[in-house]
């Protein structure tokens, strides 16, 4: 019997050796984030920065830095890609918009008030697709978003996602 229990408690010691053994008592360095570190990193995915502005990621749209000023967004699964840029503020909005238009070959425009931003749609529309250049100023700071030969089939995907990106742009 005293070799059963001397057997019993070498099994014991091995296994409380064993669960000790298998306890981590590094401390990396992911414990020591705060909460406010990893709050922080997920605003920082789910935001497109770019010059001295951000907004909010779109889904199913990839981003890519055309420079410093400039991005792009690109969803595979329609081919489609808009571009948004921060522009020369020395003019008003108005006056680029209308200069644009006046410049360059638009078939219509129109101007919209965008939850509160007016917002200068230009188009050139061709059979069967359209692009686009929007000019808009928010925060004092003049910008661009455009597309090019989006079909008139997404034309509603398009255009709301431009939308979504005027009402979330700031000013970082």
């Amino acid at each position: 019997m005293k070799k059963l229990y001397a057997l019993l408690i070498v099994l014991i010691v091995i296994f409380v050796g064993i669960n000790i053994g298998s306890f981590d008592f590094n401390m990396d360095d992911s414990s020591n984030d705060t909460v406010e570190d990893n709050v922080t990193d997920e605003v920082n995915e789910s935001i497109v920065a770019f010059g001295s502005s951000s907004f909010s990621k779109i889904d199913n749209f990839t981003d890519m830095a055309i420079n410093d000023t400039a991005v792009s967004l690109f969803d595979k699964n329609r081919n489609m890609t808009i571009n948004v840029s921060e522009i020369d503020n020395s003019q008003s909005i108005d006056d680029i918009a209308n200069n644009y238009y006046a410049n360059n070959v638009y078939t219509s425009s129109q101007l919209i008030d965008q939850n509160g931003v007016s917002t200068y749609f230009l188009y050139n529309e061709v059979t069967g697709h359209y692009s686009s250049d929007i000019f808009f100023n928010k925060n004092g700071q003049n910008y661009c978003i455009s597309g090019e030969n989006i079909p008139y089939s997404d034309s509603d995907y398009f255009i709301n996602h431009c939308k979504g990106i005027i009402d979330t742009i700031n000013i970082n």
